[in-house]
């Protein structure tokens, strides 16, 4: 995990390999984080092509600081 805050736009939606980059994690990481609920997508039914919110992003970020 990064140790600066990610700097994506809060209101723009990432597809997993931007996630990754932006909290610099492995695709692993980020799905074992989707699965302790520490992020989730915003379209949870699409198992195929998840996506993910900048303030989804940044408070999974956020919690992961504070640990």
């Amino acid at each position: 995990m990064r140790e600066l805050p990610p700097t994506c736009n809060p209101a723009g939606v990432y597809c997993v390999k931007r996630a990754c980059a932006e909290l610099g994690i492995s695709r692993k990481t980020l799905r074992r984080y989707r699965l302790l609920g520490l992020i989730s997508p915003i379209n949870p039914d699409n198992k195929q092509r998840p996506k993910y919110s900048g303030q989804s992003i940044i408070d999974c970020w956020n919690l992961h600081a504070k640990l």
